[in-house]
């Protein structure tokens, strides 16, 4: 007959002696950091204490605030050999991602190199990562925390446009332009002219009226661009963006007066929607409210969820409420644009 065990049996029995079928015991998630983000606080856990090097590479992309705000939510890092190992992770790993995604979750193939799968719901991250990819803090940086990252800010109901924002004598100046207009082109030539950049891509407005940005001090330009700013040369760093291959400058690296690293409030808005044209000369125009509302909505990103984005182009309208709107149609002549925000600026 058999007996079943009693307490003090169980007691002695040696962990290791246990097969660890599901990987649990090798997982288990001892090294912890808290950090913040927005003013948000993160906890992120793993198996591997060398991947967390990865939260320091994406934190520095970030605005940084002395808000204090509810819990942003949890990342865990698991570090794990793959059945098959991939080898090396390559560079262009964001170029091979395959991503899915349904109501409050997000899931992220990368390739042979892991998996992760984001709920929104429990504000939860989890990264399965095979060693060869966590041995890149950097690239698991660019490849899966950004993207946690953002979904779980915007799940915080930021507000979040996809533009420029310059910041000078408390006025914040927003750009937005469609692709290959010369947005990133325009906020480099204003921030060596005297603005500060903020960011170049993403501004996202919180409850309290503060602009925040990512990532911070950062734009990108077109091959055909990069002659026109010969300082900025020794700065350039290719990156191939959706099969084009554009040059990265951090402006921190060129002169930190370039960039503006904290939250603002700002005291007024000038936003400008950016055209071109075939003359010399730049142009201002009025711009009616239709057109604002239909740039606004084209700028506007994860706008897959209807609750999401509700909340979102409301933030946006109170930021922008009541500030100065300008439809900028650059000519060949670029140094007019810093001389005619200047009299906006001088105006407010």
């Amino acid at each position: 007959m058999t007996t079943i065990p009693n307490d003090d049996w169980l007691s002695q029995l040696n962990e290791s002696d246990l097969e660890d079928f599901w990987q649990r015991r090798t997982n288990n998630l001892q090294f912890r950091q808290e950090v913040r983000l927005f003013g948000h606080p993160l906890v992120v856990e793993s198996n591997v204490v060398g991947v967390l090097a990865a939260v320091e590479f994406a934190l520095q992309n970030y605005t940084k605030t002395a808000q204090s705000k509810a819990p942003l939510g949890a990342l865990q890092l698991v570090v794990q050999p793959m059945r098959q190992p991939p080898g090396p992770a390559p560079d262009d790993l964001m170029q091979q991602i395959t991503y899915s995604g349904s109501a409050d979750w997000l899931m992220m193939q990368l390739g042979g190199w892991g998996v992760v799968h984001l709920d929104l719901s429990r504000r939860l991250g989890t990264a399965v990562l095979s060693p060869q990819l966590a041995a890149k803090p950097e690239l698991v940086a660019q490849c899966v925390l950004h993207t946690l990252l953002l979904n779980l800010v915007i799940s915080h109901g930021y507000g979040m446009l996809h533009a420029s924002c310059l910041v000078r004598d408390g006025v914040a100046l927003l750009l937005l332009a469609p692709h290959n207009t010369g947005k990133s082109t325009t906020a480099l030539r204003l921030a060596l002219a005297g603005f500060r950049l903020l960011t170049d891509s993403m501004v996202f407005v919180d409850g309290d009226g503060f602009l925040h940005g990512y990532p911070m001090g950062l734009a990108k330009l077109r091959g055909d661009m990069v002659d026109q700013f010969p300082e900025l040369r020794p700065f350039l760093q290719p990156e191939v963006v959706r099969q084009e291959t554009k040059y990265r400058v951090d402006l921190r690296a060129v002169n930190p007066d370039f960039v503006w690293e904290t939250a603002v409030r700002p005291r007024k808005i000038i936003l400008c929607l950016l055209s071109r044209h075939e003359q010399e000369a730049t142009v201002v125009e009025e711009v009616g409210e239709a057109e604002v509302i239909q740039a606004i909505l084209h700028n506007s990103l994860y706008v897959d969820r209807p609750q999401v984005w509700r909340q979102n182009v409301s933030n946006l309208e109170k930021m922008l409420g009541g500030g100065t709107v300008l439809s900028l149609i650059l000519g060949f002549d670029s140094n007019q644009l810093p001389t005619i925000l200047d009299n906006y600026l001088i105006a407010y």
